[in-house]
Parts: C-alpha cells; sequence; structure tokens
C-alpha cells in the first residue's frame, strides 16, 4: 500500500498574511541553494533561543518565546486570560504540592513554583509543548521543583492514541483515548501518535509521587475520565480548579467523582470551577 503523502502545515493565519506568504516565497528560494539553507537552519536555531520575560503579579518570569505564536500569550495575557488561576494559586500553602494535568508550556506550574516555593508536577503529553515547558522551567532555575510527566493521563492504564488539533507550539486541543473536545465533539486531527497513559492513582505508586495538596485540571474534554481514576489522590487533596466540559455527561463525570471525593464547589470562574475540601 502506497503510503499517504503527509506534511507539516502551519496554521492558516500565517499562511494567509501578507508577511507569511513572503516569507514562504523567500524560503522556496533559499533552500535552492547551499548558502540558502545554512542561512534557513543558523536562522531557525538563533529564533528559537529567543527569551523574554514578563512581571505576573510582582514576580519576574522568565520564558522561550517565538514571535506570532502562542508561546507569549501564555505568559503575556495569563493576567486578563484566568486571574482567578493566579488568585488559586496565591492562596496556596508555601513549599506544598501541586499537580498540574495539562501544564502546555508551564506557566501556571512556573507561577506556583516561584510565588509559592512548590513542588510541582507538570503533565503534558504534546510533542511540541514539552519543549518549551523544559526550556522555561530551566530559564526560572526550577529544575529542582517542576517534575515533567509527558504521559497523559486517564482513567486506567492503556495505551492508545494521543490526537492533536493543532502542532502550533503552546496550543491546546489535544485528547487522548477518545476522540472529543470540550463541547464533546471529535476534534479535527492533524496530529497524532499512540503512546501509554495511565490514572491518577497510578501515577501517584508506580512514579512515587508526592501526594498532591493541589490540583489543577485543564485538558480540553476528558477532565471527567481522568477524575474517575483518581479516588485515592483525590481523597486527601486539598484544593482542585478543574475546566469543566461543556456537555452534560461530560459535566456530570466530574462532579460525581469530585463529590465522592469529599470536595464541595467553592467557586466558578469562565469554564473553570474551584472545589475544596471544607
Amino acid at each position: 500500500m502506497m503510503s499517504q503523502n503527509r506534511s507539516f502545515q502551519l496554521h492558516q493565519s500565517l499562511l494567509q498574511s501578507v508577511k507569511g506568504k513572503l516569507t514562504r516565497r523567500l524560503l522556496e528560494f533559499l533552500k535552492r541553494i547551499r548558502l540558502g539553507r545554512i542561512l534557513i537552519s543558523m536562522t531557525t536555531r538563533f529564533a528559537i533561543a529567543q527569551t523574554a520575560s514578563v512581571v505576573i503579579r510582582g514576580t519576574t518570569v522568565n520564558y522561550s518565546t517565538i514571535e506570532f505564536s502562542w508561546l507569549k500569550t501564555r505568559f503575556e495575557d495569563i493576567e486578563s486570560l484566568e486571574p482567578t488561576t493566579l488568585t488559586w494559586i496565591d492562596e496556596f500553602t508555601e513549599n506544598s504540592v501541586l499537580w498540574d494535568i495539562g501544564a502546555n508550556i508551564g506557566s501556571y506550574s512556573i507561577y506556583a513554583g516561584l510565588t509559592k516555593k512548590m513542588q510541582v508536577v507538570a503533565f503534558e503529553p504534546s510533542p511540541f509543548n514539552i519543549e518549551f515547558l523544559s526550556r522555561n522551567i530551566w530559564l526560572n532555575s526550577l529544575e529542582s521543583q517542576v517534575t515533567v510527566i509527558p504521559n497523559p493521563l486517564f482513567s486506567d492504564a492503556v495505551q492508545a492514541k494521543l490526537l492533536m488539533k493543532s502542532i502550533e507550539w503552546g496550543n491546546s486541543g489535544s485528547t487522548f483515548g477518545e476522540n472529543y473536545a470540550e463541547d464533546g465533539q471529535p476534534i479535527e486531527v492533524e496530529f497524532e501518535y499512540r503512546t501509554i497513559g495511565f490514572s491518577m492513582d497510578q501515577a501517584l505508586t508506580w512514579l512515587k509521587l508526592a501526594q498532591p495538596d493541589y490540583i489543577k485540571l485543564d485538558v480540553d474534554g476528558i477532565e471527567g475520565l481522568i477524575l474517575s481514576g483518581g479516588k485515592t489522590v483525590l481523597s486527601k487533596v486539598k484544593s482542585l480548579l478543574v475546566e469543566v466540559p461543556e456537555f452534560e455527561s461530560g459535566r456530570q463525570l466530574v462532579q460525581s467523582a469530585l463529590t465522592q471525593a469529599g470536595l464541595s464547589r467553592e467557586k466558578s470562574a469562565q469554564h473553570n470551577e474551584i472545589w475544596s475540601r471544607i
């Protein structure tokens, strides 16, 4: 059987913009000559080494960035996009443990590590995000505080596909084991690969992780399935922030798991809910 012709496509906003079209034509020209290929390679290396910093509620955070990507937005817009999440972290007990499930490129993991001296376990399976998550941890000297787990969480141990709707750095919208997003509808898959997922309870025992005091869960759809595999972990959690799915069965699965764990809904903001042990 002839293999399917595949290629990695940039976001349409880049492909259709005047700058994007000019850049693409220039690259096509440069690829034809040896010096041009060298220039492309060197430019790529310099571009991916760019860094910037932002002050978030009085704390300076360093991050790796590339123009026209989500990498800058994840840090520069954090206070306007999800202020409730930052306030929630501000109320943490210092030197406690946070599990950041769906860490992306680490904006909240790093903020918690810097402001509360926390031990953070950052779960992020996207190969396009892990490099920048790791870079950002290093840029902020948090390598002894933040542990990266490059596997997805699920209701139980399983080998399945990680399905991604975008290969853009810092983007979201992936799903594992099931093909549906936060609205309950299938995602349009742009990239996929098979990997191993496991439950929260299995992560705790198999990987000998520290019991979390706090959990941030944002995985765009399968939050309820992940919570259903965390009875032991959830039984000792102080507080949890979860992005609740928009579809009814997803919401019910989240609420059922958290209620059974003895947690109560404390606050709602945007699509997020904070559940705490009263």
